[in-house]
């Protein structure tokens, strides 16, 4: 398999008035063309401004201090110029966010959001074959009343629509990588399944890579190929799924799947307390289990 992403040494910094703040401490992240990728952590640890460095947001703000290499197919992020990393965007690369409805433009009907999404590919596109390659793409994530949806508004729509719609959007343009950031937080658990279902099929359609942004261990396991673990911007463990699920030998792996709830048993389980050991060497997991 060919390497699509390959993020070796990164490090960020904030600067603020109290001085620098360390986000993240030199973390090794890879991922292969059409592979889905998972990286875990409780809030706060790191996840969500990795994905923001890979789009080549974090670059640029001034008070971000960013090290190391983030090679996606084969360019170096970190070195590019800021218009071409935002070329990339919605072409190249796309991202699913957490809440679908806030993350839609409110005054603006779906159809033309999906036009501009389009159009990032070819600004030429004629209005006509962007309604004809929106209502397919519609179909494609089981919306039969296309052409309603695409006239209709963001708050015209329900949660799981909204999630569906953003999914469309991001696969709009064959991208080779899809950034999902907890892609179900905002929906019920039942839609959240379809959901995951639904891009599970897409991504494997269209052959797009996958990192899946996530604190839910249950949906890691059921929808990734490989999981990293990362606990205050340290990678700590990282291996196949089925690896790692059936034999966690990080200490604050191990705390992450006693942390989750369970039905059986004497109620909740309890909330792991910070351990020194969470700060071990990083553990990785062979093909082999």
């Amino acid at each position: 398999m060919t390497s699509l992403l390959d993020i070796q040494n990164l490090k960020l910094n904030f600067k603020t008035v109290q001085g620098q703040v360390e986000v993240l401490h030199g973390i090794d992240i890879n991922i292969n063309a059409g592979e889905k990728v998972a990286l875990v952590g409780e809030s706060g640890s790191g996840k969500s401004v990795t994905a923001r460095i890979i789009l080549g947001l974090l670059q640029e703000l001034r008070q971000a201090r960013i090290s190391g290499e983030v090679y996606f197919d084969g360019r170096d992020i970190n070195t590019m110029k800021p218009k071409d990393c935002a070329k990339l965007r919605g072409t190249a690369m796309s991202m699913i966010f957490q809440d679908p409805t806030s993350s839609l433009n409110p005054v603006i009907t779906i159809g033309q959001q999906f036009t501009e999404v389009l159009r990032r590919r070819n600004n030429k596109l004629a209005q006509a074959i962007c309604d004809e390659q929106a209502t397919r793409m519609l179909n494609d994530v089981a919306i039969p009343d296309a052409q309603r949806v695409l006239n209709a508004y963001p708050f015209q729509l329900s949660g799981g629509m909204n999630q569906r719609v953003m999914i469309a959007m991001a696969l709009a343009n064959r991208p080779k990588l899809l950034l999902a950031d907890e892609p179900g937080t905002a929906l019920d658990v039942s839609v959240q399944a379809q959901t995951l279902t639904l891009m599970r099929e897409l991504v494997n359609d269209y052959q797009t890579a996958v990192l899946l942004i996530s604190h839910n261990l249950g949906v890691v396991r059921e929808f990734a190929d490989r999981v990293y673990v990362i606990y205050q911007g340290r990678i700590v463990e990282d291996g196949p799924t089925s690896a790692l699920f059936a034999n966690p030998k990080h200490a604050y792996t191990q705390a992450l799947m006693n942390a989750v709830p369970r039905i059986v048993g004497t109620g909740l389980a309890k909330v792991p307390e910070v351990s020194d050991a969470f700060l071990a060497p990083r553990i990785t997991h062979s093909d082999v289990t």
